[in-house]
C-alpha cells in the first residue's frame, strides 16, 4: 500500500467528518419545516456522501473484509449521490424559476441507468485490474462526463436567471460565485477520474470527499438565498421596495422562496 495515499484517504475521512457535522447542523438550523422535499434531499445528498467516504475507507484499510457486498454498498450509496445532489440543485433552480416537474425524475433515470453499469467497476476491482479495464475506463469517463454536464447545466442556468433577474439583491454575487466554484469542483473530478491519478478506491474517495464539499457549497447557497430574502422583506417594510429591483419582483422573489413547490426556508 503506498503510503502517500494511505495519508490522503485518512486526511479525507477526517475531513468528511468535519464537513458532515457543519453541513448537518447548517442543514437543521436552515430549514423550518423537517418534513419538506427539499430538507429530505438535503438529507439524503449529505448522509450518503458521509456513507460511501465510510464504506471506502473501510474496504481500503481493512483487506479481510468480503469485498463483494461493500462494493455492493458502495454503488447503493453511489446511487443515492447522482440522484440527490442533482435533485438538490434542482429544486434550488425552481426557487426562481419554473419548469415542468417531470425533469427532477431526470436525475434518477440516469443514476439508475449508471449504477447497472457500475457492474464493470465491481469486475474490475475483484480481478486486481487485470481484467476489464478499457471496459471499466470507458464508462467510468462516459458517466463522469454526463453526470458533470447534468450539473453544470443547472447552475449555469441558475446563473443565468439569477444575473438576468435578481443582480441587485443583496448575497446574489456571493450566491454566483459558489456555484462557479462548483462548476471547477466537477470539472476538477471528471479529470481526476479520467487521469487515474490514484487507485480506484483512492479515486472513489477523493471524488465522494469533492461531491460532499459541493453539497456543503449548496447549503451555503441556500443560506444566502434565505439571507437575502430577510433582507428584501426588511427593506420592503421600511422604504417599500429594495433600490434597484420593482417592485414586482421583489414580490416574486419572496412568494418563490416563501411557498413555491412546498418549499419552506425559515426566516
Amino acid at each position: 500500500m503506498n503510503l502517500d495515499v494511505s495519508n490522503l484517504v485518512s486526511a479525507i475521512c477526517g475531513g468528511g467528518v468535519i464537513i458532515l457535522c457543519e453541513s448537518e447542523y447548517s442543514c437543521l438550523t436552515l430549514f423550518k419545516r423537517k418534513t419538506s422535499l427539499f430538507f429530505f434531499v438535503c438529507q439524503m445528498s449529505i448522509l450518503s456522501n458521509a456513507l460511501n467516504i465510510a464504506f471506502i475507507s473501510i474496504t481500503y484499510f481493512i483487506h479481510s473484509l468480503l469485498k463483494l457486498p461493500m462494493f455492493i454498498i458502495i454503488s447503493i450509496t453511489k446511487f443515492l449521490i447522482d440522484s440527490s445532489y442533482p435533485i438538490m440543485i434542482l429544486l434550488r433552480l425552481k426557487l426562481v424559476v419554473k419548469f415542468p416537474t417531470i425533469i427532477m425524475y431526470i436525475p434518477l433515470i440516469i443514476a439508475f441507468i449508471f449504477s447497472g453499469l457500475r457492474y464493470f467497476w465491481i469486475l474490475y476491482i475483484l480481478n486486481d485490474g487485470k481484467y476489464y479495464f478499457n471496459a471499466y475506463y470507458i464508462i467510468q469517463l462516459i458517466t463522469s462526463i454526463i453526470l458533470c454536464v447534468e450539473n453544470i447545466i443547472i447552475n449555469v442556468f441558475f446563473i443565468i436567471i439569477a444575473m438576468k433577474n435578481f443582480d441587485e439583491v443583496v448575497h446574489v454575487k456571493g450566491i454566483i460565485i459558489i456555484n462557479i466554484i462548483a462548476i471547477i469542483l466537477e470539472i476538477i473530478k471528471v479529470i481526476i477520474e479520467s487521469l487515474l491519478l490514484f487507485d480506484v478506491l483512492a479515486t472513489a474517495i477523493v471524488v465522494s470527499i469533492m461531491t460532499q464539499i459541493r453539497v456543503r457549497l449548496e447549503i451555503i447557497i441556500l443560506a444566502n438565498i434565505k439571507s437575502a430574502h430577510r433582507q428584501a422583506r426588511n427593506e420592503n417594510e421600511h422604504v417599500g421596495i429594495l433600490p434597484g429591483i420593482s417592485e414586482r419582483q421583489l414580490m416574486l422573489t419572496i412568494e418563490q422562496l416563501n411557498s413555491h413547490n412546498n418549499v419552506t426556508i425559515s426566516v
